[in-house]
């Protein structure tokens, strides 16, 4: 069974060796790649890059991020969040496996786009949310 975050972050704090922790917590630590990540959960929504592309209002740019071709932007990745209809939570794994800041219910542009992901809104009404708030959208 995986540690949780806050018990990792109380080993480290208490840990006497770096390495025997490491070792010791491997399984705890996010290994798997962004395209694996993607792409597993291309999988599990049954849905296509095609699908997605349009979904997610960023095109034919979806398709050079899933083959590895371009590295995505924490907007972009949200974007595809929105077109591959992830829940909030897939969403702050997919960011945090890239290595991206979590969405932030403190930031207000964070806070519309954390509402529209939990109303299952699309990648287009919450940018009309973020639009009338005067915030830049995502796509």
């Amino acid at each position: 069974m995986k540690t949780i975050t806050q018990e990792l972050l109380d080993g480290l704090k208490n840990a006497d060796d770096i390495k025997t922790f490491l070792d010791l917590h491997e399984q705890d630590f996010l290994s798997q790649s962004l395209i694996d990540y993607l792409n597993e959960l291309m999988n599990e929504k049954n849905i296509t890059v095609a699908q997605v592309a349009k979904n997610s209002g960023i095109g034919e740019y979806v398709y050079k991020i899933f083959n590895g071709e371009r590295n995505a932007k924490r907007d972009t990745l949200v974007a595809i969040s929105f077109g591959m209809h992830l829940t909030f939570e897939e969403t702050q794994l997919l960011l945090r496996i890239a290595k991206f800041a979590i969405l932030d219910s403190r930031d207000r542009r964070d806070g519309i786009i954390i509402y529209a992901l939990m109303h299952g809104l699309s990648i287009f009404e919450c940018d009309d949310l973020l639009n009338n708030d005067n915030l830049i959208t995502l796509v």
